[in-house]
């Protein structure tokens, strides 16, 4: 080899912002789903109550969830993840996936301890889609912490 010559260099591949159907039939992907049908159905749910107390709580709760897994499905779905990967996804996702579960515990337990008799009707609708909720979340997060303890890239 020459040494006037340069050797050649490998070419980083680009990263392209594209839609990939592929990732809703993956694990994350599934979670993801069921965490957005379910927060739809518990909002459905809660505006159907009369109670405003309790609801209020859980309108917030199910907005958040709606907007902020929804804005994870679609960067997910579209690889902009791939494209930013030098932000913690992982830990992101993590910490959110755990604050979800915690949250969704609370307000299951302060609408049925609230007195009225639509508390009860927010804790057994909680009951229906909130424990899907619960379990979406919480297997979401633990898969995301055993990806970031091992070093994984998010997607």
């Amino acid at each position: 080899m020459n040494y006037n010559e340069e050797a050649p260099q490998q070419q980083r591949p680009t990263k392209v912002v594209r839609f990939d159907k592929g990732y809703i039939q993956t694990m994350p992907g599934i979670l993801k789903l069921v965490q957005l049908a379910c927060n739809l159905i518990g909002f459905i749910c809660i505006k159907i109550s009369w109670s405003w107390v309790s609801a209020i709580f859980y309108n917030i709760l199910y907005w958040v969830g709606i907007i902020l897994t929804g804005l994870l499905l679609v960067m997910y779905t579209f690889h902009f993840v791939e494209k930013f990967d030098k932000w913690p996804w992982l830990k992101f996702e993590f910490a959110y996936c755990i604050i979800m579960s915690l949250t969704y515990i609370g307000c299951s337990i302060f609408a049925s301890t609230i007195g009225e008799s639509v508390g009860y009707a927010v804790g057994s609708s909680f009951s229906s889609s909130g424990y899907a909720q619960l379990i979406a979340y919480s297997f979401d997060g633990y898969l995301k912490y055993k990806a970031w303890k091992r070093g994984l890239p998010p997607q």
